[in-house]
């Protein structure tokens, strides 16, 4: 018979479990909301994107169905074994929702913030009757709201969805009035499938030499992102601003120009990218080309330049197939790139491992050729600059001030940026390049690398719908021709990598890690002799 005492001290216990378990529940929940508004701010908050997530990393909950299951058994059904499996879930889903190290950090914004504290609302009804209770039945709340997490955290998203639409609204309309009041201003927009952070950087610097100039800032290149910089960094003294516009659907570039009323346009390239939201490359060239379709439209003169300016890449056939509908637009456009029947080409190019030198020249003989030097690397940057001193010449920059700038450009970070480790390793940061075509050119710089063992690092590329198990394929075995070792990150591409590089190399020569830091170590002590890694891309936190 049990005594009042041990009654107690059972109660007691019971109680502590209770608790214990409960907060064990809260700490998990709080772990699971940053993970996964993480993941919403990763996919830039758009609902297309983020069920598009959800489709793609349906394992991601795993432990979440496996707990609502086994809850199911044990409370609705009394099947006292899926007490067990409640126990392993929990733990899963603690390992699962524990911080790592991040590519691109959970940025604490006002949007984040209100996520966050409607979240915490939601749950809280959950974890009270705990308290309330004080019993296994109490309990039984909290431990569904676990299970049930990651749909209550989408839950708030979608609340707080039209709340955020009119926030965004209004910004909008903020940064439309400051655009239209500078009369001064002329605005360039820049896009591509790859390379328009590039070229916009280039362009800022040779444009600056001239003109005050402004432009958004890193990879800021959504509607939101020029907003932001418009509010926040446009003044009425800027003569021209830089606007980089990214797309991952149709008419995401149209909404950009609809905020930043374009006079000029720079269209880099279209190939291969986004496939999973385009779903063909002739979605992505009329997306491109809806920046050029708005300066045709756009009734905002500038002070400054009164030409719309277009350039266009012309050793991209489509792109320059599609441009013969602009004929009687009114419009200036101009074709650059690296083949000769372009209005503006490089021609006796010489690539190097510390740099890169060729000449600039014009179909108009008005304009001088020039002889340029820069440490940047690759055919690609080549033309990337291409781009960028045509459109300088045009807006009457001098000829010398772009020879000269020009040899204090220094690569854009992650793109093509050589790193000296130490004295035996040498890095070739390509971690933002993520296209078939790039990738290819960064190949290329390795292997001009002469005397060194080259390695590449990669988990291979994403967004591109059905054709990416083949095109990571045949960018492996293209890999494979050049490169000593071949060490593979994370699992996303792996068999379509592995098929590749093992087309070309031996089987002892590729390696497979779980993440990129364990492949760079494992590189650095293959041997003493002289190295250099090309790591080549570096998948967000969102795959």
């Amino acid at each position: 018979m049990i005594n009042p005492l041990q009654t107690l001290v059972i109660g007691i216990i019971q109680l502590m479990y209770i608790y214990n378990f409960c907060i064990a529940c809260i700490v998990i929940i709080l772990l699971t909301i940053r993970r996964q508004i993480h993941i919403i701010q990763l996919n830039s908050y758009n609902l297309d994107q983020q069920l598009l997530w959800y489709k793609k990393n349906l394992a991601s909950f795993t432990f979440n169905i496996s707990l609502l299951v086994s809850l199911v058994l044990y409370y609705e059904f009394k099947f006292i074994p899926a007490n067990f499996v409640v126990i392993i879930s929990i733990f899963g889903l603690l390992i699962e929702n524990l911080p790592r190290k991040q590519k691109k950090k959970l940025v604490y914004t006002k949007r984040i913030i209100r996520l966050i504290f409607l979240c915490i609302v939601l749950f809280t009804p959950l974890i009270v009757p705990t308290y309330i209770y004080r019993s296994e039945y109490g309990l039984k709340f909290a431990v569904y709201a676990l299970a049930f997490s990651p749909a209550i955290i989408f839950l708030a998203y979608l609340i707080l969805l039209p709340i955020e639409n009119s926030f965004r609204k209004k910004f909008t309309i903020e940064a439309k009035n400051i655009i239209k009041k500078n009369d001064r201003l002329y605005t360039i927009g820049v896009t591509g499938s790859f390379g328009k952070t590039s070229v916009k950087n280039y362009l800022y610097r040779l444009l600056s030499l001239k003109y005050y100039t402004c432009m958004t800032p890193e990879s800021y290149n959504t509607a939101m992102g020029n907003t932001i910089t418009i509010k926040k960094d446009l003044k009425n003294i800027h003569e021209i601003f830089i606007s980089e516009m990214g797309a991952r659907r149709v008419h995401d570039i149209e909404e950009i120009c609809d905020i930043v009323f374009p006079n000029g346009a720079v269209i880099t390239d279209v190939g291969n990218m986004h496939l999973d939201t385009f779903k063909s490359v002739d979605n992505v060239l009329k997306t491109k080309f809806e920046l050029v379709d708005s300066v045709v439209k756009n009734v905002k003169k500038s002070a400054v330049v009164d030409k719309k300016i277009v350039l266009l890449n012309g050793d991209n056939e489509i792109i320059r197939k599609n441009a013969e509908n602009y004929k009687d637009s009114g419009l200036y456009i101009y074709f650059y790139g690296l083949k000769d029947n372009n209005d503006f080409y490089a021609t006796d190019i010489i690539l190097g491992s510390s740099g890169t030198t060729f000449t600039f020249k014009a179909q108009d003989k008005k304009i001088p050729s020039i002889r340029i030097e820069t440490t940047l690397l690759g055919n690609y940057n080549v033309k990337n600059l291409v781009a960028a001193i045509s459109y300088a010449m045009l807006l009457g920059v001098d000829s010398d001030d772009i020879r000269n700038e020009i040899k204090k450009i220094e690569a854009v970070p992650h793109r093509l940026k050589l790193l000296a480790y130490d004295k035996n390793n040498l890095i070739i940061d390509d971690a933002y390049n993520s296209n078939p075509s790039g990738v290819k050119n960064a190949v290329d710089v390795l292997n001009s690398f002469d005397d060194y063992i080259k390695i590449i690092i990669t988990p291979g590329m994403v967004e591109l719908s059905d054709k990416q198990d083949m095109e990571n394929e045949n960018f492996a075995e293209y890999a494979g021709k050049y490169v000593d070792y071949a060490l593979i990150v994370g699992d996303t591409n792996k068999s379509s990598l592995e098929r590749g590089f093992k087309a070309k190399m031996t089987e002892d020569k590729v390696y497979c890690f779980l993440k990129v830091e364990e492949a760079i170590a494992f590189a650095k002590g293959i041997s003493r002799d002289k190295k250099v890694i090309l790591l080549e891309n570096d998948l967000s936190d969102n795959y």
